[in-house]
Order: C-alpha cells, then structure tokens, then sequence
C-alpha cells in the first residue's frame, strides 16, 4: 500500500513538473516566445526614452503601460473571438491601465479622490478645447502618453502575431525613439542600441518564420534550432551597424533627425501650436533653434524655467534694450494668444506702406545687422519691425494694417546667414509721454484692452491701489511698474494651477517670478485701468556679452516686456522684471547708436511722396544690401537617411543571403544547387510530385521557365553526385553553375512575371 502511495506521489509530482515545463506553451511555442521578447526589448526601449526626457515633472512610469499593452496585444493574438469582442476587452483593459497610471498623478487622499479629479480636470481641459482657451494642466499629456502607448503596443503586438507584420509596431516606435532622442539633452543612444537591437532580432525571427511556414508546406526539412542560429547572425549585424553609426559624431546624427522632423513639422505649424496651447506647461523642447519662446500664435505662462546659454545670434548696431520678435494681444487668464491676423508678402529691400497716422513724433528708425547661430524663421529688430533686406511675409493687425506685429522670413534661417533689419525705437521724453492726452484710436481700444471676463476683481482693486496718486496714463505705468519691480526675480516658480487666473496667482500668493508672470501681471493692470497694454516677446541684450558695438546673445536672454500705446507716440516699451533696466532706463538716446548714418526721424523714412523718392541715409544702403547665406552644409538628413536604408538593405540581403543557403551547407555542391532549384521552383508554383525522378522535374521545371538544357545538366549532375561512384565525376563543375545561374534566373523571373525570352532555340 505503502508503494503505491509513494508511486502516486510520484506521478503526481511528474504531472505536477510537466505542467510547470509545459506552462509557457499554453500560449506560445518558445519560439514565439522569443518573438516577444524582441518586441519587448522595443517597446521599452521608447518607453525608457520617454522617460528619459522628463517632458512632465512626475509622470507616472510608461513601462507597466508598456506591458500591459504587449500582454493584452498578445492575448487578442492568441484567443479565436470574434475581432470585435477582442478589440472591446482590448480598449476597455487599456482605459483601466491608463486610468490606474493617471490617478498617481491627480490629487486625493483614496483612489476614488483621486478618479473624481482625473475625471473633473478633463471636463476643465474639454472646455479649454473648445473655448480655444490656453490649458496649464499637465493631466491629459500623462494620459495621453499613456494611452498613445498601450494602443500602439496592442495594435503592434496584435498584428505581429496574428499577421507576421512587425513593421507595425517598428515604423511609428523607431519614429518616437529619434525624435525624442534628438530633443533630449544629450542625446543619450542606449535605448537607440537596445531598440536597433531587438528591431533586428524581430525582423529576422518574423521572416524566418514565414520562411518555416512556407517550408512546412512544401515538405522542406530545416533544422530544429534555426532560430537561434538566424538570432546570432541578427545580433552581429546589429554590432556591426551600430559600430558605423557611432563612427560618426553623435551631434551631427541628432541634428539630421531634428532637421528632418522640422522639415516635417513644416506644414503642421498650426496643429503644432494648437499643442503648446494645449499642452503649455509640458517641457516642449520641439521648435526652430529650441528657444524658449516660440514666437507663435501663443506664450504659455510656463514654470520652472531653463533657459540654458547656447548662443543663438550675433547683433550689431543697437546700443542696449530690447529686440523685438513678435507681440500678443489676448489675455486668457492662463497666458496669451496672437490674435485677428493678415499676412502680407513683403519683397527684400521694401517698406510697409503706412498711412499718416502711423508717422508717429519722437520716434527713429535705426538699423541692426543679425548674424544667425541657430535655425529661426522669425526677424529680430530693435523696437517696432518695419523692414529687412530678406524676402518676409509681415504679419498686422487685421483691424489696422500700420499695426506690425511680427515678421519672418520665408525660409528657416540657418547658422551663419545675416540680414539687416529696420525698427521703429520711441525717443519721447517722460514729459512728452505724460502730455500726450487720451485721445486712442479706435483700432487700439478695440484690441488692446480685451480682458477675461472672469479676471478676479482683486486684480483691479490691487491696480487701483498701486495707481491711486498717477495723475496721467504715464504716472500711472511708471507706478505699476515700479511696483511690480519689487517682486523677486525667480525663474523656478511652478505655473498657474489649472483653473486659477495667472496674474491673481502671482501678486497674492507666489509673490515673486520670472518675467513672463511680471510683463502679464503689467499689462493686464493697465488694461483695468483703461491704458492699452501688450505683452512683445523676443530678447534683453545683456551688456556682460557686448564686445564693441555687437551683442552675443544666448537663450537666457529671452524675455518678454510691457508695451504701453500712448497717442501721437504709438508703442514705448517698459520692463516690470527687476533683472533687467526699466523702462525709463532702456529709452534709446540717438547718440548712443554705434553708427548714426543709420538713424533717421520716421517721417524721413516715411515721406509723403514715396513713389519718387529713394529710401534715405545708411538705411536705404542696409536695405538695398543683400543679406549673406551661410555655406551649404553637407545634407546630414540626406546623407543619414541614406545610410540607413543601406543598413537596412544589407542587412535584408545579408538574412536573405543566409535563409537562402541555410541548411545546405553540408552538402556537395551539385546537391546544393539542385536544391535551390527546387526551392525556388516551389516559390514560383512548381513543385515536384513525390514519384517524380529528377530528371522528369527538371523536364517539368525546363519547360516551364523554357531552360531545358539547364535543367538538364543540373538534374544529371545531381544524380551524379547522390547515386554515382565518389570516384567516378563526368560532369563539369563550371557547366554546372553556369546552368544553375541561368535557370536560377529565368525562375527569379518567373517570380517576378517577367518574360524570359527562350534558352537557344527552345520554343
């Protein structure tokens, strides 16, 4: 009784160890599951390099997402349900992974806490959708990362699987993994090596696997552990082609994949600002010379500000203050939109054409010489833009064409190209601008004194206590900004929480911040008061970097400042940050301009005939000079695209090569060529029957592709060398390749459907 306990026990433990051997099976072979473990090596590859570039302070961790969509991808492979059940559960299972991710980022003491705000703070950032308002919630980019991920994981997985098609789940990863290799400081490669990596190792596995299923149907015997040969010979060929990659400076790599996704981000400007604007407290490194503002249709008051020292552009010719980029017109409440715009084409060398009106006093039309160092579209210039010796298109007001808010250049300026470029600076007196009265123009009360209509009443009351003693506009700006000056300069200041009204945030409860906070908090004051305000965006030339009369200025030199518009005098700039001179300390003394042939009163530039009359003084000869391009660099994007679609070429030839002739290698060389016939034979839809002899299918393949003769020769010295004396050879060797060469060809042909012209004189 005892044995046959002991035996049970036995067989128990057997059945018990086999299952256990057997688990991994009930879903895949070992194979496939060698087939996972490559995809996998992808996948969390990108999503280690997602990780990597920090694009949201906090974000949950991608690669339990990343996991979840390969496990739920592989089980939509492997369960036989009806697709649409399969890709329900599959969405449903993915809206319950991206939620788990996305409640660790939301607010709440319990999980349920947690939800409720996920769930209150999308419907907060819906209607900033629709009201096309500036969104400050960094939430929905962590869900939307999120869900980017598990879908396209699923969906590659699930086709990889079900229809041996890896490219699915390569193209879009390879895509994600450069481009955010080449925003990322540093360019950190490894995710590069593992994703070049296992992208091999599933390329080589999914098409050995095509290869065995079509030899399983043709009766090809392989060999048991051709997998693992073919994932050694992959390995290789990835050292090898990432050994000539890394041959070639790292910069230089980086720099072709951010030109190309410039040179693609091109026509989607407008979706791309749609996502700062919806996106704008994510660390968006992606943009022309990657300065940290844009100079588009939106400026995001962002939080904890890097701005970094790369040297983005030479000027020349401007004693100090500022050089103005472009200006913002709406307040959001959470930062500015660039509103109600035409466009203009503006030729190298021309003025605007401006009516009397905008011949303002006190004002000087001064020229600046720009030398690039880094890629931008948009023209710098020192005060109001009014003319370059580039072809531009001019962007104004579309209330009032003497309004110009910014100009570009028709191409992306590149390092090394310069333009001269003509401003309007304001030269008024604080008496002059105190005297100037109240009498605005209709077009500057309609656009620049927009506000919220649910800006807190704190705002105007604290505008009106700073203002109580100004007894004009102007004594009220020099308060306002005197007081606003007082604040801590503080660039790490977090931004405004979602929902919150930026300015309310800054004065009662950071108290301190970084220019963009102050110029908004100084603009959106002086509107509650009824003075018309905007915000310019561009750069404050820092005197530690002037070396004569030429400027070096780096990306900490970004900045944004008040423009106040005071009647008969138009825009004069004042700075509420306390980093930099004020207002009254930046006002350009015409003395002081390095070369004075290029300064003229704006009425001279702008006479009342100017049909028949030459632009005057050093301006007209900085305008009629032609702008200087620097030499053609060699096309890194081309040349990097080009090498790898020849990596990707040898190594599809190299694995050809090697699946050709696997399994042959033992054999004699007439046994081998006939057995590559016959390989390709099967291909192009002849097979050999069972009870056919060589030679009666090398007449079947002979007359097929119309090399008789060939086939022939070939069949012979196969049967020669299988069933003949070893010491008895009577066929030619070099015969016999000649013929596997032409009916290896006429069959490659036929694969292709070509029409081979006949062997001699075979008909």
């Amino acid at each position: 009784m005892a044995e046959l306990n002991l035996h049970a026990q036995r067989s128990f433990g057997r059945r018990v160890g086999t299952a256990a051997v057997n688990a991994p099976r009930i879903l895949l072979s070992w194979e496939d599951w060698f087939t996972l473990s490559a995809l996998a090596v992808c996948a969390l590859s990108v999503a280690a390099s997602v990780e990597q570039g920090k694009w949201v302070d906090g974000m949950p961790p991608l690669l339990p997402t990343a996991g979840a969509g390969l496990i739920a991808g592989l089980l939509a492979a492997r369960i036989r349900l009806h697709w649409s059940v399969l890709h329900l559960a599959g969405i449903l299972a993915g809206g319950a992974v991206v939620l788990l991710a996305a409640q660790s980022f939301a607010d709440g003491a319990t999980f349920a806490d947690r939800v409720a705000d996920v769930r209150f703070r999308m419907a907060e950032w819906y209607q900033v959708v629709v009201a096309g308002d500036i969104s400050t919630d960094n939430l929905p980019f962590v869900i939307f990362v999120h869900a980017a991920t598990y879908a396209g994981l699923y969906l590659g997985t699930w086709v990889t699987f079900r229809w041996h098609n890896p490219w699915f789940a390569l193209i879009p990863g390879g895509v994600v993994l450069l481009v955010n290799i080449s925003l990322i400081k540093g360019q950190p490669s490894t995710p590069f090596f593992f994703y070049l990596l296992g992208g091999l190792l599933l390329l080589s596995r999914v098409y050995l696997q095509r290869l065995q299923a079509q030899w399983r149907r043709l009766g090809v015997p392989y060999p048991d552990f051709v997998s693992l040969n073919a994932a050694q010979v992959a390995v290789t060929l990835t050292l090898l082609f990432v050994a000539l990659a890394w041959s070639v400076p790292l910069g230089k790599q980086a720099s072709a994949v951010k030109n190309t996704a410039l040179f693609f981000a091109q026509p989607f400007e407008g979706l791309t600002n749609d996502v700062v604007r919806l996106f704008s407290n994510v660390n968006l490194q992606f943009g022309a010379g990657g300065n940290f503002h844009r100079f588009q249709g939106v400026l995001p008051i962002r939080g904890n500000v890097e701005l970094g020292q790369r040297v983005l552009f030479e000027v020349t010719g401007v004693p100090g203050g500022f050089l103005y980029g472009t200006s913002y017109d709406t307040y959001t409440g959470s930062g500015w939109r660039a509103t109600g715009r035409d466009q203009q084409r503006l030729e190298a060398g021309s003025l605007p054409q401006l009516a009397s009106d905008d011949i303002l006093d006190s004002r000087i039309a001064t020229t600046i010489t720009v030398t690039m160092h880094s890629d931008e579209s948009t023209l710098f210039f020192p005060g109001v833009p009014l003319a370059t010796n580039r072809n531009t298109v001019m962007e104004f007001s579309e209330v009032h064409a003497g309004d110009i808010v910014q100009i570009r250049s028709r191409r992306v300026l590149r390092d090394g190209d310069t333009y001269n470029a003509v401003g309007s600076l304001s030269i008024a007196t604080p008496d002059q601008l105190r005297n100037a009265g109240t009498d605005l123009p209709d077009w500057v009360t309609e656009r620049y004194l927009q506000l919220p209509a649910d800006l807190p009443d704190s705002v105007r009351r604290e505008a009106e206590r700073v203002a109580s003693g100004a007894a004009t506009p102007y004594d009220a700006v020099v308060a306002i900004e005197a007081y606003l000056r007082q604040f801590p300069f503080d660039p790490t200041v977090p931004a405004p929480p979602p929902g919150r009204d930026a300015v309310e945030f800054f004065l009662f409860e950071l108290k301190r911040g970084y220019f963009d906070y102050q110029a908004t908090a100084m603009a959106v004051m002086l509107r509650t008061l009824g003075i018309p305000a905007r915000i310019a965006a561009g750069y404050a030339l820092d005197p530690k970097d002037q070396n004569g009369a030429t400027f070096t200025v780096r990306k900490d030199d970004a900045y944004t400042w008040v423009e106040v518009y005071f009647p008969g005098y138009g825009w004069v700039p004042f700075n509420p940050t306390a980093d930099r001179p004020s207002g009254r300390e930046i006002t350009i003394d015409p003395s002081q301009v390095p070369n004075l042939e290029d300064i003229l009163p704006l009425d001279q530039l702008f006479p009342e005939d100017p049909l028949f009359s030459d632009i005057p003084g050093g301006v007209g000869t900085s305008l009629s000079q032609p702008p200087t391009d620097a030499p053609a660099s060699p096309p890194w994007t081309l040349i990097w695209f080009l090498a790898a679609l020849a990596g990707v070429l040898a190594a599809a030839a190299g694995g050809a090569r090697l699946a050709w002739g696997w399994g042959l290698g033992g054999l004699p060389a007439s046994a081998a060529l006939w057995a590559k016939v016959q390989r390709l034979g099967s291909w192009a839809g002849i097979r050999p029957a069972p009870t056919e002899t060589p030679q009666e299918y090398a007449a079947k393949l002979g007359a097929a592709v119309r090399r008789r003769q060939a086939a022939t020769t070939l069949a012979a010295a196969y049967e020669e060398t299988r069933y003949g004396r070893p010491d008895l050879v009577r066929s030619d060797p070099a015969e016999v390749q000649r013929s596997y060469v032409r009916l290896r060809n006429a069959l490659a042909k036929k694969l292709l459907r070509l029409r081979e012209k006949p062997e001699g004189g075979e008909q």
